[in-house]
């Protein structure tokens, strides 16, 4: 991301843990079949308000995504958060996305779960 960017971002993210990975469920808003996609990548950053998540995949933006990120690697169901978002940005890296539904409960619980494994 830019230095313009990070001045506007309104909420802070976090770089995580390299093997934090999360999979997006997105109905693709430009097939005219209402195409379901699956894409999976790598947690960049993440905070309350949305992540960014490295993939080579290619995602359409905007669209609404169903969210699962799994904290341990499916080792531990009680690791896995899921949350509704929208992908607003798109790099030659990734997407950016923005939580619309998620439980900050589970989120904290996840993140301090992680921190004292």
């Amino acid at each position: 991301m830019n230095f313009e960017a990070r001045r506007f971002r309104k909420n802070t993210r976090t770089t995580v843990w390299p093997d934090i990975r999360a999979t997006l469920k997105i109905i693709d808003p430009y097939s005219d079949k209402r195409k379901a996609l699956t894409i999976q990548g790598r947690v960049n950053d993440l905070g309350g308000a949305g992540m960014f998540l490295l993939t080579d995949e290619s995602v359409p933006v905007p669209a609404k995504a169903d969210i699962i990120i799994d904290f341990d690697s499916g080792n531990s169901p009680e690791l896995v958060l899921t949350a509704r978002g929208e992908i607003v940005r798109r790099t030659s890296r990734g997407v950016g996305l923005r939580f619309t539904a998620i439980d900050m409960s589970d989120l904290q619980r996840c993140i301090l779960a992680r921190m004292n494994r």
